[in-house]
């Protein structure tokens, strides 16, 4: 399975950034330069949505073995990927000296010679050859997997969404249906009518507050519009007769959540492997399954 990388911009200034963000996007994490106690939250919280992911799936003796191996396989790969491009192939010299040239050459507003292009294309090209050899392992592995796992159990993958508590039993990651959206309506329709009136302002931004939390950074909207938005459904919600809200609150639900919901890209089970199940945490999470597991 082939990746295509993209590159954006000028080809000779991005390709002196490229060895730095290839090993960058590969040994990086949402902390950056975490201290010790945040490596230990991150690392907690990764290894309780794996294993709920785990315990989703309900695979077997075998099929824990297999993945077993395949992550560490994955593990080989990706240290044999970092010694290369850190210095432990003898092409890395070769890669180098023209991309530091051409740091040299556009830090001084220099004009590059042809030859220098001619050295930096080559350069890049290895670069993306090499990366592209490595991704190309990593979803060979995947692909393993995918054909080792039960119809059932690509669904439960292919829906998972990270998380630390699973919502009900039998579930992997968080549900997409409006369980709880409904939960939180009828407690609003619940609260008195003098502590709405009072702390309506307080309610309405409060949730707001969750739904900036749910959307991607940078997502633009006008923030008032949307807090009078809010403020209108829960209006409309404690306006409602008891019969009302019984027939339509899950037409509300629906309706509040599709506000803010983007379009999901069509994605490749295999990539959804690469990132759990080639995880290398998932590796000891395994082998203490199959230490405790009676099948």
């Amino acid at each position: 399975m082939k990746k295509i990388l993209y590159l954006s911009g000028s080809i000779l200034a991005i390709s002196v950034l490229i060895i730095a963000g290839v090993i960058f996007s590969l040994t990086s994490n949402v902390f950056g330069d975490s201290t010790q106690s945040t490596d230990e939250i991150r690392n907690v919280t990764e290894d309780i949505r794996l294993l709920n992911l785990i315990n989703g799936l309900e695979l077997d003796e075998e099929q824990m073995e297999f993945i077993m191996e395949k992550a560490k396989e994955a593990e080989q790969l990706k240290a044999d990927f970092l010694s290369e491009v850190n210095g432990g192939n003898s092409d890395i010299a070769a890669v180098m000296q023209p991309l530091y040239k051409l740091k040299t050459q556009l830090m001084n507003d220099q004009n590059v010679p042809d030859d220098l292009k001619g050295q930096v294309h080559k350069a890049n090209n290895w670069i993306k050859e090499t990366k592209l050899a490595y991704d190309d392992s990593i979803s060979g592995l995947a692909e393993e997997i995918e054909g080792i796992l039960e119809p059932h159990q690509l669904y439960c993958l292919e829906t998972y969404v990270p998380c630390l508590i699973t919502p009900k039993a039998g579930a992997a990651g968080q549900v997409a249906g409006s369980e709880a959206l409904v939960r939180h309506l009828t407690r609003i329709r619940e609260i008195p009518d003098k502590i709405y009136n009072d702390r309506e302002d307080q309610i309405v931004e409060q949730t707001f507050k969750r739904v900036k939390q749910h959307l991607p950074k940078g997502y633009v909207m006008d923030e008032q519009a949307e807090k009078d938005w809010i403020a209108a459904a829960y209006r409309e919600v404690r306006n409602m007769s008891d019969e009302d809200f019984t027939f339509k609150k899950v037409e509300l639900a629906e309706k509040q959540k599709s506000r803010y919901e983007l379009p999901k890209p069509e994605i490749d089970i295999c990539v959804k492997i690469e990132r759990f199940l080639l995880n290398p945490a998932i590796i000891s999470l395994l082998e203490s399954k199959l230490d405790t597991a009676t099948f």
